[in-house]
C-alpha cells in the first residue's frame, strides 16, 4: 500500500473514532438525563415520589443504626386552587416553581424535598434528635412559604398546611409514615392549624 493511501486510511479511521467517540458521548448524556427525569418532577426539579421513597427507605436504615430519628413533613399549599383557577394552570406552574425553589433553600443538604402530587410537597428529614427539630424545620418552611409570590399576573399570597411525623426505629415502614403525616395535616385543616404533629 503506497504511502498516501495508507495516509488517507489513517485519517478516515480517525474520523471515523472521533465520530464513534461523539456518538458515546451523546448516548452518554441521554442516559444520564433519562434518569434523572424517572427520579425527578419535570416541573420543579424535585426529586419525585420514587427518589423520596428510596432515600426514605435508606434513612430509615441509617436511623436504626445511628439511634435517630427521622422526619416526615407533608405540606400542601392552601389556595392553590384559587391561583389556578383565577390566573390560569401557567401561573400555577410558575406558583409551584417558586414553591419548589424557597422549599429547596430551606433545607440542609442532606435532606430530600419531594413534589409528592398536584400542590403536595414532602419534606425527608434524616437524622433528627426529636420533635423540636421538626418543628423548628415547619416553622422556618412555613415563613418562606407564606411569603407572597411574584408571578406573571400579579402577586399572590398564600398559606400552608403541614403534617408531620417522626420515624422511630421499627415502629413504621414508608407508607404508614408518609400516611401519619398526610393524616397529621387534614386534622390541622380541619382545626384551623397550619402545622400539626402526629404522636
Amino acid at each position: 500500500m503506497s504511502t498516501l493511501a495508507t495516509t488517507r486510511r489513517i485519517r478516515m479511521l480517525a474520523q471515523r473514532n472521533a465520530r464513534l467517540r461523539s456518538t458515546v458521548v451523546r448516548l452518554r448524556q441521554q442516559v444520564v438525563e433519562a434518569r434523572h427525569f424517572a427520579y425527578h418532577d419535570a416541573l420543579t426539579g424535585l426529586p419525585n415520589r420514587s427518589l423520596l421513597l428510596d432515600r426514605l427507605r435508606q434513612a430509615m436504615a441509617q436511623a436504626v443504626r445511628l439511634h435517630k430519628q427521622v422526619g416526615v413533613v407533608l405540606l400542601d399549599l392552601d389556595q392553590f386552587k384559587s391561583v389556578n383557577d383565577g390566573f390560569g394552570h401557567a401561573a400555577g406552574d410558575q406558583l409551584l416553581q417558586q414553591v419548589a425553589a424557597r422549599l429547596t433553600r430551606c433545607i440542609r443538604g442532606g435532606d430530600t424535598a419531594c413534589r409528592y402530587g398536584g400542590d403536595e410537597f414532602v419534606v425527608m428529614l434524616p437524622e433528627v434528635d426529636g420533635p423540636e427539630c421538626v418543628d423548628a424545620v415547619v416553622d422556618k418552611i412555613r415563613r418562606q412559604l407564606n411569603a407572597p409570590y411574584a408571578l406573571e399576573h400579579g402577586v399572590v399570597e398564600i398559606t400552608v398546611s403541614a403534617g408531620c411525623t417522626l420515624y422511630r426505629a421499627g415502629a413504621q415502614d414508608c407508607s404508614e409514615l408518609l400516611r401519619q403525616a398526610d393524616v397529621a395535616m387534614y386534622v390541622g385543616k380541619a382545626n384551623h392549624r397550619s402545622a400539626i404533629c402526629a404522636d
